[in-house]
């Protein structure tokens, strides 16, 4: 019934979970037979009070012969299929929870899923080309398929079992009229859902093209300057006036359409009822008993309701499948950093940090690094700077291999990185984002990550090692004081120290930092300026600076270029001798850039 291997996939009995799946089903059957039970009761309890000396009441009246009056009868039947009605909502109810919880059980699974894959994927997406494809399967949906699983097993487990039942009652109640009457309701309950989703289809097409014509006319309004200044205004009038005629040409074929839409439903739900109602009449007339033909039309309605639930199931298929296809290729994405087999423990750096012939193309096939070579030995401050950030990021994020060069090798101490397990190199190659998030936790769970091998006391020396802890002792609980989106909401320069403090805390021999785009106080750029010259002890430092004066603190400042290295040396010594340096430094530090902008 599903047009998607992979919605079929997911609620196949191979997947579903038995126990459950079994027990709703037993539980929609049960409420399918109180239901029909309760329909005859009340039509029972009818045909007694209306009609005390038929004879389909004295039959009725036969089961029950202790009660003495009509009343009586009609009393219990009503409190009897009462009963029945009432248990069968409850056992409805449990039986539609229950798909739904097997629903939500699946779509957890498949979020864990997409929470790993998002791990591995999204370090690599330097552009930001895909940061909302994680957010948007994870979310959006992954909610909605479950909507569409859950709809889907209600509607096996609870309204099949509800038109088998009430098509067994009705045939044993008048077996040939029920043929006779059940046809019509059947055939018409699905021709509604079939009509209306074409009409359906067909008013989205028709809503697309009036808003097609308006976006037309919109952007006329955009050509004033053009058509007053050439003297076209007869011109533009004149078109105007074509494109009006049209857009009210599409509003009333869209108009007539619902109008079509609405005469067909009213049409096919008249056929529905009307036909059965005739045959009914008829078999009424020519004597056929009362209890019968009373009971009927509720059992044919309830027959209608039950068509029309099992109709939608491949609508619910159709578009689940086509979230459980997108949802599918997310997951299908191959990872650009995987651990080679037979990976084994890479040594910190202890002598040289060399990129060999470095080449590396974006998403869109832009030749980013090409044929790069840099050997960067161990203690050194090192800049790296590019005239878009992407270049130097790109080179900076392979270091821990949150992305592997296209080609070419990045060796710590004459190693492949490649060669060493991904734990035991971004254990020593630690890259700080500018805007990195604060976890939903305490500061202390924030710095330490839950690791049991990192103390408090450790944590709060690295707090102290970035001027963090001073701030840190100001929050209400200190260190246990909880962050995050239900927790305290700290500034730029505070998460920035809080991301260096997390980072220091595991001493790596190689630290990526990348200072913040935004704004810093003058005290925050103080105490990073002090950071940098602590952290710098017995420690390799790769930054990608947004301040001058951390550029200028460096022992070294490397400008990429084209894909290569264009110039390396000092402040003082590439102020001198690099035009691209001067031009970056004049691009991002000259007095006047903000009014440039502006204008």
């Amino acid at each position: 019934m599903s047009s998607s291997p992979d919605f079929q996939r997911l609620v196949s009995l191979r997947t579903l979970p038995p126990t459950r799946l079994a027990a709703a089903a037993l539980l929609a059957l049960l409420a399918a037979t109180l239901l029909a039970a309760a329909v005859m009761a009340c039509t029972a309890a009818a045909v007694v009070l209306l009609t005390p000396q038929s004879g389909s009441a004295l039959e009725i009246r036969s089961f029950t012969s202790q009660l003495q009056s009509p009343r009586s009868i009609t009393l219990a039947t009503a409190a009897f299929a009462a009963a029945c009605w009432l248990l069968h909502s409850l056992l409805n109810g449990f039986a539609r929870s229950l798909c739904e919880s097997i629903a939500a059980d699946i779509i957890s699974r498949i979020r864990q899923h997409i929470h790993r894959k998002a791990l591995r994927l999204e370090p690599a997406d330097l552009t930001g080309t895909h940061a909302d494809d994680a957010p948007r399967v994870f979310h959006t949906s992954a909610e909605s398929l479950e909507r569409h699983i859950a709809a889907w097993l209600t509607g096996i487990c609870t309204a099949a079992p509800l038109l088998l039942l009430t098509s067994a009652a009705a045939v044993l109640v008048a077996r040939q009229m029920a043929i006779q009457t059940a046809v019509p309701v059947i055939l018409t309950a699905i021709l509604i859902r079939r009509e209306r989703n074409r009409h359906l289809a067909a008013e989205q097409l028709l809503d697309d093209q009036v808003h097609r014509s308006r976006r037309q006319m919109v952007q006329t309004l955009g050509k004033a300057r053009i058509v007053s200044g050439f003297g076209m205004e007869d011109l533009e009038h004149a078109q105007f006036e074509l494109q009006l005629r049209e857009y009210h040409q599409k509003r009333q074929a869209l108009r007539l359409q619902q109008r079509r839409s609405r005469l067909a439903a009213w049409l096919l739900l008249t056929a529905a009822f009307g036909i059965p109602a005739l045959i009914i009449a008829l078999q009424l007339s020519a004597g056929f008993p009362v209890l019968a033909c009373l009971t009927l039309p509720p059992l044919l309605l309830i027959l209608f309701h039950a068509t029309s639930e099992l109709a939608t199931l491949p609508d619910h298929s159709s578009a689940g499948g086509e979230l459980a296809d997108e949802i599918t290729r997310y997951l299908d994405r191959i990872p650009g950093v995987s651990q080679v087999a037979g990976a084994g423990f890479l040594n910190p750096l202890a002598r040289t940090l060399t990129f060999d012939q470095i080449c590396w193309e974006s998403e869109d096939a832009r030749r980013i690094l090409d044929g790069l070579d840099l050997r960067i030995t161990l203690g050194e401050r090192v800049a790296m700077l590019s005239l878009q950030k992407l270049p130097a990021r790109a080179l900076a994020s392979m270091i821990p291999r949150l992305i592997d060069p296209s080609s070419g090798r990045v060796l710590i101490d004459g190693r492949d990185i490649r060669e060493g397990t991904l734990e035991s190199l971004r254990e020593e190659a630690i890259f700080v984002g500018g805007d990195d998030p604060v976890f939903d936790a305490t500061v202390l769970e924030n710095i330490t990550c839950g690791r049991p091998d990192i103390t408090k006391q450790q944590a709060v020396e690295a707090a102290k090692l970035v001027h963090a802890d001073h701030f840190i002792r100001s929050l209400p609980r200190s260190y246990e004081t909880a962050l995050g989106e239900h927790g305290l909401q700290l500034d730029v320069g505070q998460r920035f120290r809080i991301s260096l403090a997390r980072a220091a805390a595991r001493q790596p021999a190689l630290l990526i930092i990348e200072e913040p785009e935004a704004p810093l106080d003058a005290d925050t750029k103080a105490m990073l300026d002090d950071a940098w010259q602590r952290l710098s002890d017995d420690r390799t430092i790769l930054f990608l600076p947004s301040r001058l004066s951390t550029v200028k603190r460096c022992t070294r400042i490397v400008v990429i270029h084209n894909g290569r290295i264009a110039a390396d040396g000092t402040h003082e010594q590439l102020v001198r001798t690099s035009e691209i340096y001067r031009h970056w430094e004049y691009q991002r530090f000259h007095p006047f850039r903000e009014d440039r902008e502006l204008g």
